[in-house]
């Protein structure tokens, strides 16, 4: 076991750290907002920390609480002035927001490195940490999720106008939900700049955004192990088809394509289904 461990140590951070970027978008999809600002919040996060650990000297602990608070609080402006869009120009306008950011980063010389990245950056994220912060962000997802905030956001899912009518404040709902999945990526990206030793610009674009916010739907949105399950999917895969690396992308899109077709619910719910069929 030992063993194992160190020889995938570096694949098996991965997957916890991509499950915990999973858990952003996871909150979001749960009252039908598919954001691509993943990518923009983590780079918040993840530069913040590096600024504060190796230019003020702070210990790991503050500049990761830091990161979240200043994340959360970015998430919660954004929120203001996007969250009154609907379907595709929501989507669009969080995208713009990552690449507004992911521009900064890289024309920001002085404390982001610019194009070249900052090196260097102490290895304080390890395996503990990871498992320790992702279990508590999968206890209290499952916790909002079993509660009275988490009816309200099954109603809102299913009909945003009557929970309106009733007279609650949706908008509001949702901000919070956007600010909350905001600190998580921040989290995310703080984790993942002291986990790599390396940061840069282009860790934070348009496909980070993406990849966090398919592996919940790979796994299932509905399905408090459906972004566990999609992020190890997505971290695994490409590992495991590196004996073809001409083919590699092609069979990571049709396994992907052939799961979205047959199992539309997720992964998930695979067993479920298998046991309806056997029965």
């Amino acid at each position: 076991m030992i063993e194992l461990f160190s020889a995938y140590h570096n694949v098996i951070d991965l997957c916890l750290l991509n499950s915990l970027l999973a858990f952003s978008c996871f909150l979001l999809l749960g009252v039908n907002l598919f954001s691509l600002a993943t990518g923009g919040l983590m780079a918040i996060g993840a530069y913040l920390s590096v600024w504060l650990t190796m230019q003020h000297g702070w210990s790991f602990a503050p500049a990761l609480i830091a990161a979240v608070a200043a994340a959360a609080l970015a998430a919660l402006g954004l929120g203001t002035l996007v969250l009154r869009l609907r379907g595709d120009y929501f989507a669009m306008a969080t995208l713009a927001f990552t690449e507004v950011t992911r521009i900064i980063a890289l024309n920001w010389d002085s404390v982001t490195g610019g194009a070249l990245g900052i090196f260097g950056i102490p290895q304080y994220t390890q395996t503990w940490q990871l498992i320790l912060l992702l279990a508590a962000v999968v206890y209290l997802t499952w916790a909002v999720r079993n509660s009275s905030l988490g009816e309200r956001m099954r109603a809102v899912a299913s009909d945003e106008l009557a929970v309106t009518t009733a007279g609650h404040d949706v908008a509001l709902f949702k901000l919070w939900i956007f600010a909350a999945s905001g600190g998580i990526a921040g989290l995310g990206g703080a984790l993942a700049a002291h986990l790599n030793m390396f940061v840069s610009p282009g860790d934070f674009g348009f496909l980070r955004s993406v990849d966090a916010v398919v592996a919940p739907v790979l796994g299932g949105v509905w399905n408090i192990v459906g972004p566990l399950l999609g992020a190890t999917i997505l971290t695994v895969l490409p590992e495991a088809l590196r004996f073809s690396a001409q083919m590699r992308e092609i069979l990571i899109g049709a396994a992907m394509l052939a799961v979205v077709l047959f199992v539309p619910t997720g992964v998930a719910s695979l067993p479920a289904l298998l046991r309806k069929r056997a029965a």
